[in-house]
């Protein structure tokens, strides 16, 4: 599993390790979304891309949808990618928060984790700068939950029903499923 993002990630990086044992973080004070394209880039050209990407950018600027795809496409075999939404109180924040919602709504690998949802019932969580969490703080445990319940969820575009082309399981065969 492979997390990236900007300094908030770092704000709630050993709460996340604690959370999901073995994800190895990259993050970095003032990382852009294109350096993040490009890290992503990199990881899987060393193939050390996790099969699960957390992906925390958008603090630091806005982001278009054309980055977003651009991300998106590089990360296209990965099973799952969790794009984090932003709070931050900058013009860019309800516009990332839409190109990555968007961005989700399109991929069938990714979700979304809203943080600024979440964030926006809890002011006292933040330092004073509104953005940024004191580690080990309760809205560090929140975010590092967030992300922790999206990764675990079932695969994006799963339904109750049986998937196409196998065969629903009856009654009779209904036991503990290994997959």
């Amino acid at each position: 599993m492979t997390a990236i993002g900007d300094s908030v990630m770092l704000d709630y990086a050993d709460e996340l390790r604690a959370l999901l044992p073995g994800v190895a973080i990259h993050a970095a004070v003032g990382l852009q979304f294109s350096a993040g394209i490009s890290l992503a880039e990199r990881l899987r050209a060393e193939h050390r891309l996790g099969s699960v990407v957390v992906v925390a950018l958008g603090t630091n600027g806005p982001v278009t949808p054309t980055e977003l795809r651009e991300l998106l496409a590089v990360l296209r075999r990965v099973r799952r990618v969790v794009l984090v939404t932003v709070h931050v109180d900058r013009p860019w924040q309800d516009s990332v928060n839409a190109v990555l919602r968007a961005g989700a709504a399109a991929a069938r690998n990714a979700v979304v984790a809203d943080w600024a949802a979440l964030a926006a019932h809890h002011p006292g969580w933040f330092y004073a700068d509104g953005t940024h969490l004191p580690i080990d703080g309760p809205g560090a445990r929140a975010l590092a939950r967030l992300i922790a319940a999206k990764v675990r969820a079932a695969s994006p575009g799963a339904s109750a029903g049986p998937k196409r082309g196998r065969r629903a399981r009856t009654p009779a065969s209904a036991g503990p499923s290994r997959r």
